[in-house]
Order: structure tokens, then C-alpha cells, then sequence
């Protein structure tokens, strides 16, 4: 599972892998283990995996896939699994990847955003609940199917995420982002694929799938009609730009519920992935992946 890539072009930043390392770590799991994703897709429907099966897999839409990881997949003739999520197609600035681009750009490190992030909390109407919350907060037993979060990580996730909810989080962020003075219109088209870098990859036998409309943090705790919407509308863009409905899902940050696998099973959707390796396969829509993260520090290791 891979998100973020940096070149020229697009920036270093927390978890970003260049071309050089994506290819040493194709080399790394094997090359001959990967299958293409209609192979891998195949397979799963029929029940006729093998334990050594190996696929390749994208979230979010971003550019940075498409100048730095595609080159490498034209490279070794392989085929990938794209999960999208579709709000950029419709003209929005969508604030998950705004936020980090805002962290890496304007901020010298990650640990120096978090703490101006708190800073900038304590002068928010949000001081006292995220104050409160905290005093009972154990950041080693929050999202330990991700190792590779710091401490501080899943203490900002844990903020973000469970206690100050979507409307708190984006009203801290862009008072941020207006005290810095950044002009975030300046990320259109810099940020996520445009329509014919997705037709492309769809004409050359790579599979585009599901990843909601907007990419709630915490889609799985979202009412059911809200749910529904975001599939719906992901579902509708992706068949209106290339001809197909799409039958593949990822889920975004690992949210989902059984309510939301008879979602995407009532969409026609028919198998999809989960975001960690942990627990048996439950279901179709739950195959698991490893995040490259873990790959790379057990290549350093």
C-alpha cells in the first residue's frame, strides 16, 4: 500500500518514498511475486490466491503516483490497483491533502507543525475539550495496528480524528493556513490526477476503485445516509469518467463498518482492501495490505 511519492516536483515529507526507493522495494518483495491487478483480481474472485500472491496498491489520487511510481510500474511491465477518491474531479480543494502539503511546505519538520498546531488549539474555543480529553489518553494502546506512528502521531490523529471531529479540525487548520498566508488556490492541479492520467492507467489494464468522495478520516463513524453518499457520488464520477463501473474499494484510514461493507456490496462492488495486516480475511472487502512504511523499516532493519 503506497500514498505518497517526492521528485523535483513534488516534496519530501513525512512517510514520501522517491522513485529509487519504490523500485528497491519492488525488487525487495520480488518482482516475479507481483501479480498485474486483473490477475490479483481474478484470482480473489475465485477463490485461487496462493499465500505468495502479491499485488500493488495506491490510495488517494495524487499526482505525485502518476510522475514518480508510474514510470517505475511502465518500467518492469506491471499493474496496480488506483483507490480514488473523486471530490478533486468536481473542482474541490480537498482539505485531507491541502493540510498536508500546508504541513510539509510551511513547517520545517513534522514536530514543529504539531506544535504549532497545539498552539494553535489553546487559542481556539477547542482549549478546554482537547485538554480534557487528553488527561486520560494512552497513545500506546490508539491505532496499534500502525507501528510505524510515532507517539506524537497518534496523539495529533487522536485529536484530529475523536475529538475534535471534521467541522473543529478544518476550523483550526485554515485559521492556520490564513495566519501563514498561504493561498492554497495555487495547489489546483499540483496536488491529484487529472481525468486522462486516470483513462490511462484504465487503458493500460491498471484498476481504478473506491475510496469515497471526500475522504472522511472516520467514514465508518459517519451516519449510514452520509455513508451511502460518499460511495454513491465516488461511484457515479468514476463510471461517468470512464465508462465502467468501478467493483474494487480501499477504505480510507481503515474506517468502515459491516454497514458499510453492504454499502459497497449493494453498489455492486465485489472485493476490496483493508489498510493493515491484522485479523483473518472476514470478508471480500477485507484483504489485507502491508503499508510500505512497515516494508521500508524492515529493509533498514
Amino acid at each position: 500500500m503506497f500514498h505518497h511519492f517526492h521528485n523535483d516536483e513534488h516534496q519530501p515529507g513525512q512517510g514520501s518514498i522517491s522513485a529509487a526507493t519504490f523500485e528497491d522495494m519492488l525488487h525487495y518483495v520480488g518482482i516475479d511475486r507481483f501479480l498485474s491487478a486483473e490477475e490479483w483480481y481474478r484470482r480473489a474472485l475465485e477463490g485461487k490466491l496462493s499465500p505468495d500472491d502479491r499485488c500493488i496498491t495506491f490510495d488517494d489520487n495524487l499526482k505525485c503516483q502518476f510522475d514518480v511510481a508510474y514510470p517505475v510500474l511502465r518500467k518492469y511491465n506491471l499493474t496496480a490497483f488506483w483507490f480514488v477518491y473523486t471530490s478533486p474531479f468536481q473542482g474541490s480543494l480537498e482539505k485531507i491533502e491541502v493540510y498536508r502539503h500546508f504541513r510539509i511546505s510551511e513547517f520545517p519538520s513534522i514536530e514543529s507543525f504539531y506544535q504549532c498546531f497545539y498552539q494553535a488549539v489553546a487559542q481556539s474555543p477547542y482549549e478546554k475539550i482537547v485538554e480534557t480529553a487528553l488527561k486520560t489518553f494512552d497513545p500506546d494502546t490508539y491505532l496499534v495496528e500502525f507501528p510505524f506512528y510515532t507517539k506524537e502521531d497518534k496523539v495529533f490523529r487522536y485529536v484530529r480524528d475523536r475529538v475534535l471531529g471534521a467541522e473543529k479540525y478544518y476550523n483550526v487548520m485554515d485559521q492556520m493556513i490564513r495566519d501563514a498566508g498561504v493561498d492554497i488556490q495555487k495547489l489546483r492541479g499540483k496536488l491529484w490526477m487529472e481525468v486522462d492520467h486516470l483513462k490511462q492507467l484504465d487503458k493500460e489494464g491498471h484498476i481504478i476503485g473506491l475510496h469515497s468522495h471526500s475522504h472522511p478520516t472516520y467514514l465508518g463513524r459517519l451516519p449510514l445516509k452520509e455513508q451511502k453518499e460518499e460511495y454513491e457520488t465516488n461511484a457515479s464520477v468514476l463510471e461517468n469518467l470512464l465508462g465502467k463501473k468501478p467493483t474494487t474499494v480501499s477504505h480510507p484510514c481503515n474506517s468502515y463498518s459491516g454497514d458499510t461493507l453492504k454499502i459497497l456490496k449493494g453498489l455492486g462492488v465485489e472485493m476490496g482492501f483493508r489498510a493493515n495486516m491484522f485479523g483473518a480475511l472476514a470478508s471480500p472487502y477485507e484483504y489485507p495490505r502491508e503499508d510500505h512504511a512497515n516494508l521500508l523499516k524492515e529493509m533498514e532493519g
